[in-house]
């Protein structure tokens, strides 16, 4: 493009302005769910048939056989927190299934690695959000709406490191300098130390010592109104290289607790949501997109 106005600057003035209108446009592309596969758009994201869904394994060569789907991202103006500005133009989606489990690729720009929270700093992150129902068109936008459930996957840089350290990711890796007293876990059996960590204690999501995956999953009725599914049946990884995180993440088809099975020869929809912790995204601060066709093929 001449003028010295890249492919990128085009796309993010393009979400400033669309972000008006992007419920209209959810409400008009959106397809209810057939069974034909005639009948998928061509613009639909088409899960492929493959041996093994790599849902935790961006790099995988299946990933090769996938289509992909680009699609613009918005800034978050729906509801306050706002994000004043898109700071990423597009989302690059590829999906596959095997049968019992959906894995989607995502990738996005972003040359800097933010893995790790702590006073004004933040983490990357990226969603991808689903109907918890068949229906023939999605629930809002705005992470479903009352009565009209989504479900979400969320994989987090913060969680990937915690996964990736067994553990070992806290206040001693935010600040190399920090000097603190002795700790619980130092003098104490490990069921009453255990008490000393309340949010533990309480099985909050965010205090957890060990991960077993880093791909969270909630279920919401709008904003402010997510609540944790403590299954751990979600996977997924990230990597970042050549200024690109490129993350896969999946969930079995039979989404126990989070909604009704994802049916291979169904189209379904699926949105979806970035965060840029270096621009201090975070919450409702993020970049969103609308809601696509998603479709499973069928075994041939």
């Amino acid at each position: 493009m001449g003028d010295g106005v890249t492919r990128r600057d085009a796309l993010i003035a393009a979400g400033a302005v669309g972000a008006v209108g992007a419920g209209a446009l959810g409400a008009a592309g959106v397809i209810g769910l057939v069974s034909d596969d005639d009948a998928v758009p061509p613009e639909a994201l088409r899960a492929r048939v493959v041996a093994r869904a790599p849902a935790d394994d961006p790099a995988a060569a299946a990933w090769q056989q996938a289509n992909e789907v680009v699609v613009p991202l918005l800034a978050q103006k729906i509801a306050p927190p706002f994000l004043d500005a898109a700071g990423v133009a597009e989302l690059r989606v590829r999906a596959l299934h095997d049968g019992s489990g959906l894995a989607l690729r995502l990738e996005w720009e972003d040359d800097s690695v933010d893995d790790l929270d702590g006073v004004g700093r933040y983490h990357d992150a990226v969603a991808v959000m689903l109907p918890t129902r068949a229906a023939t068109t999605p629930p809002p936008i705005t992470m479903g709406g009352g009565g009209t459930p989504v479900h979400i996957l969320q994989w987090r840089a913060t969680w990937q490191r915690d996964v990736d350290s067994r553990g070992k990711t806290g206040v001693d890796q935010i600040y190399p300098r920090v000097v603190h007293d002795v700790m619980p876990d130092d003098v104490l059996p490990p069921e009453t130390a255990a008490l000393y960590w309340v949010g533990r204690a309480a099985g909050n999501p965010l205090s957890l010592a060990t991960r077993e995956t880093p791909v969270e999953q909630v279920v919401a009725e709008g904003f402010g109104t997510t609540t944790h599914l403590p299954s751990t049946a979600a996977r997924g990884r990230g990597t970042n290289e050549d200024g690109r995180w490129r993350v896969a993440l999946g969930v079995p088809l039979e989404r126990e607790g989070a909604g009704e099975p994802l049916q291979p020869g169904q189209t379904w929809h699926a949105a979806f949501a970035v965060w840029l912790g270096d621009r201090q995204n975070r919450g409702g601060r993020k970049h969103y997109a609308n809601w696509i066709p998603l479709h499973l093929e069928e075994r041939a």
